[in-house]
């Protein structure tokens, strides 16, 4: 190997560790904070700060909460980052599965000052271009308070979200 060769692969071990460094720094700051600041959109209650403690490793705790789902589907989806890597205990699980079946079921109301497109578009059936004008709109104009608002929206079906009033919180 030449002198250059070896340069270059000196140059990238020190990039990856220097990256994986930065990483486990960040991690920790990001896991020293207090659970209530770093994410004001859960509801506080068992559990949430295991969720995430646990969750947070991977992406933002948020990311879990996209849809409401029955006990049966949070497992499932628990299994399914267990076996992506995510690591807790058994307690730690059924805590972050508890904490989940009861503050984020199936069917749940969408908070239109809150929800991402995708929350939108699963829990009010928007489309994609209506769930970005509902959050173009929202950061330009502030949070809505009525459904009356939310039907300020332009190019916003005025019908899918009076179909949709029971699903929805301000």
């Amino acid at each position: 190997m030449n002198l250059h060769a070896t340069n270059l692969k000196k140059a990238s071990t020190w990039g990856l560790s220097f990256c994986a460094s930065c990483m486990m720094s960040a991690a920790l700051v990001y896991a020293q904070q207090p659970a209530q600041q770093s994410h004001p959109g859960l509801p506080a209650g068992p559990g949430r700060d295991t969720l995430i403690r646990v969750c947070s490793t991977c992406h933002s705790p948020e990311n879990v909460i996209a849809n409401g789902q029955d006990r049966a589907g949070w497992e499932d989806t628990i299994n399914k980052m267990a076996g992506f890597g995510a690591t807790g205990t058994d307690d730690e699980f059924t805590q972050i599965l508890d904490y989940l079946v009861k503050n984020f079921p199936a069917g749940g109301p969408v908070n239109v000052n809150k929800a991402t497109s995708a929350q939108l578009q699963s829990g009010l059936g928007l489309t994609a271009a209506e769930a970005d004008a509902v959050i173009a709109y929202r950061k330009k104009n502030g949070d809505f308070k009525t459904i009356d608002d939310l039907k300020k929206v332009p190019d916003l079906d005025a019908k899918k979200v009076d179909a949709k009033k029971d699903h929805l919180a301000f």
